[in-house]
């Protein structure tokens, strides 16, 4: 029986065509708004909880990214600031006070990798609070192990949202990769540097610049997003089917 979550169902309806850049950035923004753990201090307290299980979880999994000093700062940056650390709510303040402005100063590009990145945040949030939900007030579980949480994993059944996530874990770090390269994208980036702050929206642009920085010394982000997604893919597969041992650990 399918168990979906009101605010899982928009996750279609986001991944067709923005009307614009803006209005994609504004809308990704408003939804982190509605998220449950925001009002609700005690399920606040188990969502982290579940994050920070699942940020070990994958360190533990992609500890031979984290070694190669090829891929340490791209992990490290998609681990902690993508998943772990993005302060959306100064985000969600600085777009509604200057977005205007940022879409006169950066490339149109780079805000929809802006974009990505948020809709990627937000959709990780909510497949989260799904798992919460289930793990803490239906199992009524005290703590996460690999156990109850690949038992609230088959029970979300969000498989099209998680194949979405993947994707756009992709698609953030090819956007990220093929914008550093580009000489005049990037130049204009970083001129844009003290007006952005200067703007109001320097939070925006410090994350952006994180991206590209950790990017540019990898030669090409390919081989990285693919060795990642796949472990990733393979992990949830197995998760669905039963195994007893998805992770790979003893």
């Amino acid at each position: 029986m399918s168990m979906d979550h009101p605010n899982l169902q928009l996750v279609s309806q986001r991944s067709g065509p923005a009307t614009s850049t803006a209005d994609q950035l504004r809308a990704e923004l408003n939804e982190f708004r509605t998220w449950r753990c925001h009002h609700d201090e005690a399920f606040s307290n188990h969502f982290v909880k579940l994050q920070l299980w699942q940020v070990n979880r994958l360190k533990n999994t992609h500890a031979h990214l984290l070694k190669d000093e090829r891929y340490r700062a791209a992990t490290e940056f998609f681990l902690s600031d993508m998943y772990g650390g993005l302060d959306l709510t100064e985000l969600a303040n600085e777009v509604e006070r200057a977005l205007p402005i940022a879409s006169r100063l950066l490339p149109d590009s780079v805000l929809r990798t802006s974009g990505i990145a948020l809709e990627l945040n937000s959709l990780t949030g909510e497949l989260d609070q799904r798992m919460t939900e289930i793990l803490f007030e239906d199992m009524k579980i005290e703590e996460v192990t690999a156990e109850t949480y690949c038992e609230a994993y088959r029970r979300t059944s969000h498989q099209e949202a998680r194949i979405r996530q993947l994707d756009l874990f992709a698609a953030l770090g090819l956007g990220l990769d093929r914008y550093v390269r580009s000489r005049v994208i990037y130049a204009t980036f970083k001129l844009a540097f003290r007006p952005a702050h200067l703007a109001g929206f320097g939070g925006l642009y410090d994350f952006l610049e994180k991206g590209f920085a950790v990017m540019k010394p990898m030669g090409s982000a390919v081989e990285f997003i693919n060795s990642f997604a796949q472990v990733e893919r393979t992990i949830s597969a197995k998760i669905m089917n039963g195994d007893p041992n998805p992770f790979g650990t003893s």
